[in-house]
């Protein structure tokens, strides 16, 4: 919740006419500094299951691809891409999680 909460705020603050915008170099870094918190999570994940793993591995490419992508549009499509995977991954893993706790694993 946290990034999206942040990440609003800064989309907000960019089309606000009073305010002077933050520029583009601004979500680089904000990206580029979540994509080395996810990192950080992902090498947690290395005793967890693989989906966990590959779950935490999309998204830091993810965070890397969107900071690269904000001024290269082919970059910033390719990230799309990954994102629709990350988050198809993530579902699976909810779905996955919740199906083995009813099955008592």
């Amino acid at each position: 919740g946290g990034f999206w909460m942040g990440f609003a705020l800064f989309e907000i603050l960019m089309v606000i006419t009073e305010l002077e915008p933050p520029s583009k170099d601004g979500k680089v870094v904000w990206l580029i500094v979540w994509g080395i918190f996810t990192l950080l999570n992902f090498a947690g994940t290395l005793n967890a299951n693989r989906v966990v793993q590959f779950v935490f591995a999309s998204l830091t490419a993810l965070f890397f691809l969107l900071a690269a992508g904000v001024n290269n549009a082919d970059i910033h499509i390719l990230a799309g891409y990954v994102g629709i995977v990350c988050g198809s991954s993530a579902l699976y893993l909810g779905w996955a999680e919740v199906m083995n706790e009813l099955a008592g694993r």
